[in-house]
Parts: C-alpha cells; sequence; structure tokens
C-alpha cells in the first residue's frame, strides 16, 4: 500500500514549495479563477518563507513523489482575524495555501493533504481547524464540505488587497474518541 508521508517543511524545501504555489496559481488562472494571482506577480501575502522558518509548513509525499504542500498557523493572522475574529484562545488551526503539485491535479489528492492537517490539528490538542476560500468558487466549496469541513458563514466584500471578494468560512472539528469515524 502507497503511504503517505507528511514532514514539516524546511528552510530548503522554499524553492520546491515556492514552485507548487506557482504552479497551483497557474492552473487556477487557466481555469478562470482570480485566485492567488499575486502569486503570478511574484507576492505572496502569507510569507511562506517566514511560516517555514516557524515550522507552520509541511510538505506531502507518496512514495518519493510531492503530493503538495499546506500551511497551518497556530497563531492567526490579520487576515484570519478580519474574516473570523479575534480568537486567542489557540484552540484552532488556520489552514492556508492548501496546493498540490502540477502532476497531481485531478487525481482526488487534496483529501490527502486535508486529512495530514486534521491528523496534525488532533496530535497537537486542537479542537479543530478553521479555512477561508472564495465564495464563488463551487468546486472548491464542494471540496471542503466533502472533507468534513462545516460552513460556517460568508464574509461579503473583503478587500483582499486586489479588490473585493466574498469569502466562506470552514470549520472541521476534532471528534471526541467516543465519536464514531
Amino acid at each position: 500500500m502507497n503511504r503517505i508521508k507528511v514532514t514539516e517543511a524546511e528552510v530548503s524545501d522554499i524553492p520546491k514549495i515556492k514552485k507548487i504555489l506557482h504552479s497551483t496559481a497557474v492552473w487556477l488562472n487557466h481555469k478562470g479563477s482570480e485566485q492567488w494571482a499575486g502569486l503570478l506577480k511574484g507576492e505572496d501575502v502569507h510569507n511562506i518563507q517566514a511560516a517555514v522558518e516557524r515550522k507552520e509548513v509541511y510538505l506531502a509525499y507518496k512514495d518519493k513523489s510531492i503530493l503538495g504542500t499546506f500551511a497551518l498557523w497556530d497563531k492567526q493572522t490579520p487576515w484570519d482575524i478580519d474574516l473570523w475574529g479575534e480568537e486567542k484562545s489557540r484552540k484552532y488551526l488556520y489552514l492556508h495555501r492548501i496546493a498540490l503539485d502540477s502532476d497531481q491535479h485531478g487525481k482526488n489528492r487534496g483529501k490527502f493533504l486535508l486529512e495530514a492537517a486534521q491528523l496534525i490539528a488532533k496530535e497537537n490538542g486542537k479542537q479543530g481547524i478553521r479555512l477561508d476560500c472564495i465564495a464563488g468558487n463551487p468546486n472548491l466549496n464542494s471540496f471542503y464540505q466533502a472533507n468534513e469541513f462545516e460552513y460556517v458563514k460568508t464574509v461579503h466584500d473583503y478587500d483582499n488587497g486586489e479588490g473585493l471578494q466574498d469569502y466562506n468560512l470552514y470549520e472541521w472539528k476534532v471528534k471526541k474518541d467516543t465519536e464514531k469515524y
């Protein structure tokens, strides 16, 4: 059986991560989405390099091939605070920049990245994971819903630095040991 291996990214992985993020932005652009358009201009509003240095970015591998990457913030960013409101308890991880390597799109592999993030949340004693996504992307919203993320609300007309955009907020909660999976 092919197992998925997830590792904390290291500084030496930053070029790989940036390549994955850029190729995902290109893929999204070809699908007609302007999501992550800043990456196509060399902008990185999430500062992935600093997140790697804080040990908040992960790489997922299947066999020896990279599946993708994701970032889990233990502390809210200003973006998260704007969308979710301030959460000082740090009971949740905030998922950002989930991206598949260019040869992994369309193979239902994104669920492996979400499962890895969910396991990290559980192992770290968190109550769950929170994320935001563009409200106008039905495929992305369906993807999160199909992977046990519950819709919380829509934030309308949020200024993301490139214009006003609606964002849907989703939350996944760690199941207690007594709950069935």
